[in-house]
């Protein structure tokens, strides 16, 4: 073939820094022509592999070359002195890359040969060699996972590699020197087994399970010392060490059974931990479920019912006398506090009521203020409460913490525990409860420890329960039904009653003060997307934009929407609407601020505050986001503690998720003038009050709904949607029951099975 200036001489080089990468080029070939020939290099296009291994020097060789494909050319093999595959030259280059300590592009190379071009001459020897490289620089930089995982690989590929087993050894050494400076001895028995398996007899293997062995013996000692002396709690923690060290250990599986049926323990999964678990909080979804394991109210609401709730009396029975007008509370004897100290008497009742009509007592309530008239206590256990009017829903206001009075325990805060356990321990981590020696009703079989363990995101939790290191999750986002749902051995159910989810507005600051602006807010966020981007799309029964403060229920059936107008639609997403509406509110904030010799130079930023928790963390963002488009600058914040009972007065919108189950009484709860949103109109006013003096089912309906229509026009909260709530268990976890109201509402029947590591 003669030289010509057609011919492409090719200087191949290593790329500059921002050039394409090689293997994205189009592949070619590379054959040199000997000297005769002035040693030209031709790229061209690839050749049909494999080659001749010894082909006749006269034959010859056809070449379509990269510049002119058209055209044919033909080669004599004696005038080739060397011919380069395009695989060749990525190889090359990958090595070159590897040995300049370019990792990344390095692994684009060989992951690109080994799709395209396995056979590659000493391309398994070159991975090898550029996974070991690897491992040794992730190895002096301590980042010894990543190390150990390049090794796995190595080790995969070639088993048999000279000192691998040592090396592997070193590096999963340094990872058992800090998994057990954490204590977590489950990671170090996993490393040493996947060590043993790869090299049986291994030396750090040996020398590790023989310590793993020496500490679990110790701790079965320990732990049957622990159990033998009556300390269960003690060698139940024991045994789950054991669990995690090594759980094969003979005799530790007996041992952990048997202090599981005296001594039993559940973990649940929450989503926010209960900072403050008082009951009777309408917003706070920690403090509505975790309540019921400290507190037994002297009344207890378990259902919505034909008129309003039912209600029962945990310490006692509550009847009406005189038309309504008496209350009588039989109170059961032996109810104690934790303490131990005092029983409860018809004396600490009495003494609570007349709390709740205290205006300076931390228990006041204006409605059973209004209703109080006086108190009497017969023969320690009789009370008898009278009312200045009959109310529909007397049961309902009786929803309080029981004190004991006049006793060192009287001042404790948070109150003493008067339910079926107590608080053991709090930290980041986790909430231990126990159960309450001096409790009135304990149930043979509850457990005996219940630990609360938060998680930020719900795929964390949802992991925890697929791999039983919790037993409960409490609340499952509804993107995440599917995920759990697909689980056969998970079972999945729904809270009886749903939640109200709404904007507060903080009623005393300049601008969400002004009912058009209000109305600016509610026109500016586009529920429907936003509920819909919470579903994932997906119809859930009860989940639906609400137009109101108070819950619709699933259906028309459903007995807790009895407060809400159906007839009332829910105001529709209009963008341009909202933007008016909010201009001409600045504009009057900014004429009266003139007024006073002030200038409004620009729109105020509110803060959007919200108490945690995955939802409310997903939905503010998309909040903020729509609220923006229309003028109106926000400032999230989350709030430390517990869901504050009113508007922080530092705040201008509070994400809330309401649990309104009794409107009747909630209403003044969460609209009045000293409600959540810390004031209200005279026409809500009006409403409320007129609400409270309604003396039958026929008059509550329809003031509810005038309540209602207020709300709606006056925006007293910026409605968003209702939620029905979900939780899931393990399908051996006994006791939970069908759609409870808080998921610790049976919790003395819960009855958690025996889990243990299988094939060990």
């Amino acid at each position: 073939m003669p030289a010509s200036g057609t011919l492409l001489i090719l200087m191949l080089c290593t790329s500059a820094a921002g050039e394409q990468p090689f293997f994205e080029m189009e592949p070619f070939d590379q054959v040199t022509l000997d000297e005769h020939n002035d040693n030209l290099v031709l790229k061209v296009q690839p050749l049909e592999r494999p080659l001749p291994e010894r082909p006749r020097p006269t034959a010859t060789l056809t070449l379509r070359l990269v510049d002119h494909p058209d055209k044919l050319y033909q080669a004599q093999w004696h005038t080739i002195k060397q011919i380069e595959f395009f695989e060749d030259f990525l190889l090359r280059k990958a090595n070159e890359l590897a040995a300049a300590g370019e990792a990344d592009q390095a692994y684009d190379y060989f992951k690109f040969l080994e799709e395209k071009y396995p056979q590659t001459g000493k391309l398994a020897e070159s991975v090898q060699n550029y996974l070991f490289q690897e491992a040794r620089v992730l190895y002096r930089e301590r980042q010894y996972d990543g190390a150990l995982a390049v090794l796995r690989e190595l080790h995969r590929r070639n088993s048999a590699r000279p000192g691998l087993d040592k090396v592997m050894g070193a590096t999963t050494e340094m990872l058992v020197d800090e998994y057990m400076a954490k204590g977590n001895f489950a990671a170090v028995r996993t490393l040493i087994h996947n060590l043993a398996d790869a090299y049986p007899g291994q030396a750090v293997a040996v020398k590790w399970s023989e310590q793993l062995e020496r500490r679990a013996a110790a701790l079965f000692g320990e732990a049957r010392a622990a159990a033998a002396a009556g300390q269960l709690g003690k060698a139940g923690q024991l045994c789950r060490k054991i669990k995690a060290i090594r759980p094969e250990l003979p005799g530790a599986r007996e041992l952990a059974e048997k202090i599981h049926r005296s001594h039993p323990r559940v973990v649940v999964g929450v989503s926010v931990a209960a900072a403050d678990p008082r009951p009777g909080r309408l917003n706070g979804w920690a403090a509505l479920r975790s309540s019921r394991l400290l507190y037994r109210p002297l009344m207890e609401f378990t259902g919505p019912g034909t008129e309003g709730g039912t209600y029962t009396c945990p310490v006692g029975q509550l009847q009406f006398e005189e038309l309504g007008r008496r209350l009588v509370l039989q109170i059961a004897p032996d109810v104690t506090w934790s303490s131990g100290r005092e029983t409860l008497t018809g004396y600490h009742v009495a003494r609570r009521l007349m709390a709740m009509a205290d205006p300076a007592d931390g228990a006041y309530r204006v409605l059973w203020a209004e209703l109080f008239s006086g108190i009497g206590v017969d023969g320690v256990y009789r009370v008898e409460a009278d009312l200045r009017r009959p109310f529909v829903r007397s049961d309902a206001l009786l929803q309080t913490v029981l004190i004991p009075y006049g006793t060192a325990d009287a001042g404790a805060s948070p109150p003493l525990s008067n339910g079926p356990y107590v608080v053991d321990s709090r930290s980041a981590k986790e909430v231990i409860y126990r159960a309450n020696a001096q409790y009135f009703v304990v149930a043979a079989g509850q457990p005996k420890e219940l630990v609360e363990r938060p998680f930020d995101k719900g795929a964390m939790a949802i992991r925890a329960l697929l791999r039983d290191e919790i037993q409960v999750l409490d609340r499952i986002s509804p993107w995440g039904l599917k995920i759990v749902r697909a689980e056969k051995d998970i079972v999945v159910d729904r809270y009886a009653v749903p939640l109200v989810h709404c904007l507060i507005p903080n009623m005393c600051k300049p601008l969400t003060a002004k009912r058009a602006f209000r109305r600016a807010l509610v026109y500016g966020i586009h529920r429907e997307a936003i509920l819909g981007q919470i579903t994932g799309g997906e119809e859930l029964p009860g989940c639906r934009v609400v137009s109101g403060p108070f819950p619709p229920g699933e259906d028309l059936d459903d007995r807790i929407g009895y407060a809400y107008d159906r007839d009332i639609k829910p105001r529709g997403y209009e963008p341009r609407l909202a933007i008016a509406l909010a201009g001409i509110s600045v504009n009057q904030l900014a004429a009266t601020m003139k007024k006073r010799g002030e200038e409004l130079k620009e729109t105020p930023r509110l803060v959007l505050a919200h108490s945690g928790g995955e939802i409310a963390r997903s939905v503010c963002p998309s909040i903020k986001r729509q609220l923006e488009l229309i003028g109106v600058p926000i400032e999230l914040k989350e709030l430390p503690g517990p869901a504050p009972r009113q508007i922080p007065d530092d705040v201008d919108l509070l994400y809330a998720e309401l649990a309104v189950w009794e409107p009747v009484v909630d209403a003044r709860r969460l609209l009045g003038s000293q409600g959540m949103a810390a004031g209200c109109s005279s026409y809500m006013s009006l409403a409320l009050r007129r609400l409270e003096e309604a003396t039958d089912w026929q008059e509550v309906h329809s003031h509810l709904r005038r309540v209602h229509l207020v709300a709606h026009r006056d925006v007293a909260v910026v409605p968003l949607w209702q939620l029905t709530d979900y939780f899931a268990y393990r399908e051996s976890f006994k006791g939970i029951g069908t759609r409870p109201i808080t998921l610790y509402q049976n919790v003395q029947q819960w009855r958690p099975a025996f889990q243990y590591p299988e094939g060990e």
